[in-house]
């Protein structure tokens, strides 16, 4: 079986290099790739080049980031990569597990998108299956629940049916983060499912919160600069998802949310991609 891996990457060659080396060890599933490089001047662009796997790079200029680097990849797959059964949405910083994916393939179905949970270097839960549990809260979750159908997911592993991947598409509003819960919220409005399997299937840390708009001992001046940044929390992106998944009036309130608590001193814990 042959699937369709889509990634953005930037200046972490060796990282990109050692996520598709680990993706080649199945025996049963070849993996071959559309790689959106934005702007990368590490020699990642020639180091893609030089791998045995089948791998089209699709260059970006330094200003897609991450959700709109996806965005350009998804809809370049779309018009030039149409006949593939299967998808995969990842990220390359995952190294991923020998075989795994050889016992994940056969148990796929056609109209559920299947989240590979990634683990961090303890075992420990990284990234996985969302579900809301109260109004814009939620919980992640990992391989031990599989009886849970979720309402979207992190993007660092997501296999995702043909149909469904044809329907549906990642918003190019947002800069950087937040487009692969809007995706997946998206998938799940549609009436698909969304599931995890029932083992990690690659390890990769949890981003740390030092020195992001989320780091408490920071000065909240600061700290509010750095959640308008394009790889922190900006408002027009914060609104944008809140108004398009939960509506105006949670948007007006649960916007402002995250200043108030920064001005207060209070603990501000969001985590959208």
């Amino acid at each position: 079986m042959r699937v369709l891996a889509i990634f953005t990457c930037y200046n972490r060659k060796e990282l990109t290099k050692r996520s598709i080396e680990t993706l080649s060890c199945n025996e049963s599933v070849t993996f071959d790739y559309v790689v959106v490089d934005d702007g990368s001047t590490d020699g990642t662009s020639e180091m893609l080049q030089s791998l045995p796997a089948q791998i089209d790079v699709v260059k970006g200029d330094g200003n897609l980031f991450w959700n709109r680097g996806m965005h350009k990849g998804i809809e370049y797959v779309k018009q030039t990569y149409p006949d593939y059964e299967y998808y995969m949405l990842m990220n390359d910083d995952t190294k991923f597990f020998a075989g795994v994916f050889d016992r994940m393939l056969p148990k796929l179905k056609k109209d559920t998108v299947m989240v590979g949970a990634i683990c961090s270097d303890k075992g420990e839960l990284s990234y996985g299956g969302i579900k809301y549990v109260k109004g814009i809260r939620y919980k992640k979750y990992g391989p031990k629940a599989q009886e849970i159908c979720f309402d979207t997911f992190n993007a660092n592993c997501a296999v995702i049916p043909h149909d469904i991947f044809m329907q549906v598409g990642i918003d190019p509003y947002y800069q950087h983060s937040i487009g692969d819960f809007d995706y997946g919220l998206q998938i799940s409005k549609k009436g698909y499912e969304i599931r995890v399997y029932s083992e990690y299937v690659g390890e990769c840390n949890d981003n740390t919160l030092q020195k992001t708009w989320q780091d408490e001992t920071l000065p909240r001046l600061e700290r509010i600069r750095l959640k308008e940044s394009r790889k922190g929390l900006p408002f027009r992106d914060w609104f944008h998802f809140l108004r398009k998944n939960f509506g105006l009036g949670t948007a007006v309130i649960r916007s402002a949310t995250p200043y108030i608590r920064i001005l207060l001193g209070t603990k501000t814990r969001y985590s959208g991609s």
